[in-house]
């Protein structure tokens, strides 16, 4: 009995400190500072730029299993290929958006039949939004 509590309590921990999860962001999940950064991070190339700290952990596009168990991959700026919004009008993908707590956003396209995926994290860092993670397209099992 007071395990199934404590596995309830550590439950109720986990989904309050996930506080929503939506495809789209003018659903009001995301802050409103968020939301304007999101539009000029695609809009400026400079911007976006100058808003991700290189080098910038990932995965590179379809990353074989020692790449992935080692962690040993950057994003340099040198390689970066600027990022539009291409996914978010493409009807094969889904759109997932999750806030953890006021300073970090996931962003994941699921491919909506093949196990495709790809994924982005965005953190707030003082007054400023900052991309911290991004996965390119790799494989991945559905549960």
């Amino acid at each position: 009995m007071k395990r199934n509590l404590g596995l309830l309590f550590i439950l109720a921990l986990i989904g309050a400190c996930q506080q929503s999860t939506s495809t789209l962001p003018e659903e009001g999940i995301l802050p409103v500072d968020f939301q304007v950064f999101y539009e000029l991070f695609h809009r400026d190339s400079t911007y976006q730029k100058e808003h991700i700290h290189f080098p910038l952990e990932g995965l590179p596009d379809y990353a074989d299993s020692l790449t992935i168990v080692n962690n040993s991959f950057h994003w340099e700026a040198s390689d970066w290929v600027i990022h539009q919004q291409q996914l978010l009008n493409d009807s094969e993908f889904t759109r997932e958006v999750s806030m953890f707590g006021d300073f970090v956003v996931r962003e994941r396209f699921i491919h909506k039949e093949r196990p495709l995926i790809t994924e982005r994290r965005f953190a707030k860092e003082g007054n400023e939004w900052y991309l911290i993670y991004y996965a390119g397209l790799n494989t991945f099992h559905r549960l």
